[in-house]
């Protein structure tokens, strides 16, 4: 997937928070999202997948138009997988029923990874029957994560993939992640706050602005 953002711009309640940026993303690659903390990083996400509609600009995915802000395709749409920031796990399903739905919708080619090869390496095999709600924090994102990879999107948004691991378990999920993404042909935007972990890898990088100093200047 040829993925282009074109002089984006986004704001909320009068404040600036994605300003005329334009983008295009390495096809079948990874992108590191970075920038200070509250920069925009999940709007700019959210964005990409069409849970949010831009004041200007336009998303083009293979030259055709995602988001603008006349036009909105809707997410399901989109052939995209999008790792939440929160516990987005569903409620009344265990997680072998949601990773085994996810598996049973996916149309296109199946990827190039075992899904029950990325269970056994995410430590998760002895939670398959477990609902959401007995799980802890980590044990949660990295369901997500299994539950994701199952399928086999055109692009891939990753927020906080490590985000309630201890430093073991993050550091394993990294390596896990870099491994997978780097032979799969799957355009992946991450955003992480644990950097360190990835600087090895040599994805690309989007440094991504913070404008709380402009609103203040357009306000005072």
């Amino acid at each position: 997937m040829k993925l282009r953002i074109d002089k984006l711009s986004f704001s909320r309640d009068q404040l600036k928070i994605i300003d005329n940026i334009s983008y295009e993303f390495a096809t079948a690659q990874v992108t590191m999202l970075t920038g200070p903390s509250g920069c925009g990083k999940t709007t700019f996400l959210r964005l990409l997948a069409g849970l949010e509609t831009p004041d200007s600009g336009e998303i083009l995915a293979n030259e055709t138009r995602w988001s603008s802000p006349q036009k909105i395709v809707p997410p399901w749409q989109r052939n995209l997988d999008m790792l939440f920031q929160g516990d987005a796990l569903w409620p009344n399903q265990t997680v072998s029923q949601q990773i085994d739905w996810v598996r049973s919708r996916t149309q296109t080619t199946p990827a190039d990874w075992n899904i029950d090869e990325i269970i056994e390496e995410l430590g998760i095999k002895e939670l398959l029957n477990r609902y959401p709600a007995g799980l802890s924090g980590g044990e949660s994102r990295r369901c997500q994560l299994a539950r994701i990879l199952a399928g086999n999107p055109s692009v891939l948004l990753l927020d906080e993939p490590l985000s309630g691991q201890d430093a073991k378990s993050a550091a394993k999920t990294a390596q896990l992640l870099a491994t997978l993404l780097k032979t799969a042909k799957i355009t992946t935007i991450v955003v992480s706050h644990e950097t360190a972990l990835f600087s090895d890898f040599a994805w690309q990088t989007l440094y991504l602005p913070d404008m709380s100093h402009e609103n203040k200047r357009n306000f005072t």
